[in-house]
């Protein structure tokens, strides 16, 4: 099995097309300026959350954040 096909890779990959990013992008030391880091901040947490009811409170705070935005 070569580096690129080990189940972190395609999970780095999966990660970074959400984020909307090359894989190189987690590694280039351009984390700080442009908002990624703030982007990897949120999964950190997220995948802290333990429950489905955190998980929903998380999501319904950020979608009123959104919304309040969107005015």
């Amino acid at each position: 099995m070569s580096g690129s096909d080990k189940p972190e890779s395609q999970t780095l990959r999966t990660l970074a097309g959400i984020l909307g990013v090359s894989v190189e992008h987690f590694f280039d030391g351009a984390l700080a300026s442009d908002g990624t880091a703030d982007s990897q901040e949120c999964l950190r947490l997220w995948s802290c959350i333990r429950t489905d009811e955190g998980r929903q409170r998380a999501l319904t705070y950020l979608r009123g954040i959104l919304e309040d935005e969107q005015r």
